[in-house]
């Protein structure tokens, strides 16, 4: 009997000491920036448009989806964050889920930005970025259910306009509900703040982290 105790009093600590030794090099929940939903949000119905068709809900299911949305025209925030998820595609790519990760660009500026001209926006960063975009009585809801604004700036010449749209990155999951929103540094994706000089900009390494834990559950 004090044999058997005595393996048993041994696998315990093995135990223990792989547990311990996991949280040591794994990331866990506590240590995610992102918001986080639990439970996840519910998407309502949507059609946006795409490229040579469609996109709706049924094209977010059995895929992890990074939504961000901006416009071509975008002197800033947009080229940056597109740039940035570029160079984490890799990593996206190795994500430790089953399911892949798609990354979704969603133009605010449906006047200028048609779907073919988005396709091409788009693949200039990454071929495998899609292009959306759609009239505003679509965009709105859209956007708003992402927990993300944008406002048309009247300005400038010649029909010139820019657009203040959110810089956050919205994260969507196999189930096409939204997961949580990953935020810039600071929240503000608007002109006074973009006049400083600062770009607000997502954490992509942060980002990676984050998802690596909320998509394992």
């Amino acid at each position: 009997m004090k044999n058997k105790a005595s393996w048993i009093f041994i696998g315990l600590l093995a135990l223990i000491a792989g547990v311990w030794a996991a949280q040591q090099f794994m990331p866990t929940q506590a240590e995610v920036k992102a918001t986080v939903y639990d439970p996840p949000k519910v998407i309502e119905p949507f059609e946006l448009q795409r490229g040579g068709g469609s996109f709706n809900n049924k094209d977010l299911l059995g895929k992890w989806s990074l939504v961000f949305i901006g416009y071509t025209f975008c002197p800033d925030v947009c080229p940056t964050t597109l740039s940035d998820l570029n160079r984490i595609a890799p990593q996206l790519a190795a994500n430790p889920a089953k399911e892949p990760v798609q990354v979704l660009f969603v133009s605010v500026d449906p006047n200028r930005d048609q779907a073919g001209k988005l396709t091409e926006y788009t693949h200039y960063f990454n071929p495998d970025f899609i292009g959306l975009t759609a009239e505003h009585t679509t965009l709105f809801p859209f956007t708003r259910q992402l927990g993300m604004v944008y406002s048309i700036v009247e300005q400038g010449t010649e029909g010139y306009y820019l657009v203040d749209h959110s810089a956050s990155i919205a994260l969507i999951n196999p189930e096409g509900k939204l997961q949580g929103v990953f935020r810039p540094e600071f929240e503000q994706a608007f002109r006074p703040e973009r006049e400083k000089g600062t770009v607000p900009s997502v954490d992509m390494q942060q980002l990676v982290k984050d998802l690596a834990v909320i998509s394992k559950g």
